[in-house]
C-alpha cells in the first residue's frame, strides 16, 4: 500500500513541475497547425474571455487545451503564414481546435487569404504578452 503521508512533498514537487511545464508550453512556444475561421454569424457573439466581438474584430480563439479557464483572456498572439506575421487579441476558446491550431475572426483570417478560402496551412502562432 502506498503512504501519501510521507509523500506529500513529492507529490507536490511533481505537481509543480507539471503546471511549470503546462505554462512554459503555452506561453513562448511556437505552435504549428491550422488557422480556421470564428462563425460570427450576422451579429457580435461573447467569447468565452467574456468578450463581445463580432466578424470585423481582430481576434482569435486558442484550444481549449490552451485557454486554461481564461488564463489566456487578452493576451496578444502572433501568427505566421508565408511569411506574413499579424498579432490578435486572445478572446474566445475553440473546443474544435487541436492543441496547435487556432481560430481566427474573419478579419483576423482576411490579413492572409480572402474568408472564402476557409483556412490556413501550416501556420505559426505564440503569446507574445
Amino acid at each position: 500500500m502506498f503512504d501519501f503521508n510521507h509523500r506529500t512533498p513529492q507529490i507536490a514537487l511533481i505537481i509543480g513541475l507539471f503546471l511549470l511545464l503546462l505554462t512554459k508550453l503555452t506561453h513562448g512556444q511556437v505552435s504549428n497547425g491550422t488557422a480556421t475561421i470564428i462563425p460570427t454569424g450576422p451579429g457580435p457573439i461573447t467569447g468565452a474571455c467574456g468578450t463581445v466581438y463580432g466578424a470585423y474584430d481582430l481576434v482569435a480563439g486558442v484550444p481549449t487545451s490552451v485557454f486554461n479557464s481564461g488564463e489566456v483572456c487578452s493576451k496578444i498572439v502572433a501568427v505566421t503564414w508565408q511569411g506574413k506575421t499579424s498579432q490578435f487579441e486572445v478572446v474566445d476558446s475553440c473546443s474544435s481546435c487541436n492543441t496547435s491550431d487556432i481560430n481566427l475572426a474573419p478579419a483576423a483570417f482576411t490579413q492572409f487569404l480572402p474568408e472564402e478560402d476557409g483556412i490556413l496551412m501550416e501556420i505559426d502562432w505564440v503569446f507574445v504578452d
